[in-house]
């Protein structure tokens, strides 16, 4: 992938902006160096961006700006040196995601923007409006993350009771499902489905309701889990396994979601009770994520870490066009 240098500027209206196309397990991104914070897209320009017929195409639109030059990074100037401004594809502004951090951090590597020994298995911070954040590359190409802190919203009682919410699921038989509440720096809510019928009857071309009504909204996971049992009931596996639709809040379905993937683990994790893996396969459209539970996490709060690939695919120039004021037709 051949270096990116451009700073987007003022003028990005008429000269365009330099970009990276990338994706994790197919969670897809445009990824802009704004070292400098001189170009703040507005909502309409994101999604003119992330549009798949009309702009690029992506899941989202990701700025590469320093700590120091962005608001919400102030606060980490000194202890991270990149913010990762990630914008839904929709436009609107996300704390966190976990695809994007990989994507993110393989972007600052291939762009000269780490030094070449950020990509030996070091750890990077990253800032990110969900807080400080690590990543590494792996011997293997693929990176990980460690997503930081988690817990179960409604903690013992979610537990005890096994659900905090219920989902209606457009496409299934109308019941609400009961649904476990997972914050992540950003929020999920997942469902359990018992087969995978259900999985792929699940229509996500509309949001799931969900109840209470999360006041920042959600992203919403379907999954289905394997246990990891013997014919006798016994547990016998050291790496559990879970397949994973999701709808992401301001995008839609994705192909995958790295946070996403993480509650998914967490809430069957939190299912499967004592004796349950710390360690997690998930499988979704995409491909296949890691997820590993951090030491000396409780069934209901903890620290995570989700391991994955990132790919960088093509480089070029938004062109003005894209970036021109939208007009509101009349009438």
């Amino acid at each position: 992938m051949a270096r990116v240098s451009t700073q987007p500027s003022a003028a990005a209206a008429t000269e365009g902006v330099a970009f990276v196309k990338g994706h994790g397990t197919e969670n897809d991104f445009v990824l802009v160096a704004d070292p400098d914070g001189s170009w703040d897209p507005d909502p309409a320009q994101v999604a003119a961006v992330c549009d798949r017929r009309a702009g690029i195409g992506a899941d989202g639109l990701v700025r590469a700006v320093r700590t120091a030059a962005i608001a919400e990074g102030a606060a980490l100037a000194g202890r991270a040196e990149w913010f990762m401004d990630y914008r839904n594809a929709d436009g609107s502004l996300a704390e966190m995601c976990g695809n994007g951090v990989r994507v993110f951090a393989e972007f600052l590597l291939a762009g000269g923007h780490l030094p070449a020994e950020a990509g030996d298995g070091r750890w990077v911070p990253v800032g990110t409006r969900a807080g400080l954040k690590r990543v590494r590359r792996e011997a293997d190409g693929r990176w990980t993350a460690d997503m930081g802190a988690w817990r179960l919203v409604g903690g013992e009682a979610a537990l005890r009771a096994g659900s905090d919410a219920l989902v209606h699921v457009p496409g299934l038989d109308g019941v609400a499902r009961p649904a476990l509440s997972v914050d992540l720096g950003n929020p999920h809510t997942v469902v359990a489905l018992p087969d995978d019928g259900e999985l792929e009857q699940a229509d996500l071309t509309r949001a799931p309701s969900v109840e209470p009504v999360p006041p920042a909204g959600t992203n919403v996971e379907l999954v289905v889990p394997e246990f990891g049992v013997d014919t006798t009931g016994n547990s016998v596996a050291d790496v559990g396994d879970v397949r994973m639709r999701v709808h992401e809040r301001g995008s839609g379905e994705t192909r995958s979601c790295g946070t996403g993937a993480c509650a998914a683990a967490l809430a069957t994790r939190a299912w499967a009770g004592a004796g349950a893996p710390d360690v997690w396969r998930v499988e979704v459209p995409g491909g296949q994520l890691l997820v590993t539970v951090g030491e000396g996490s409780s069934a209901v709060a903890g620290t995570v870490h989700l391991t994955g690939p990132a790919v960088l695919v093509a480089s070029g120039t938004i062109a003005p066009a894209l970036l021109a004021p939208r007009l509101t037709p009349a009438g």
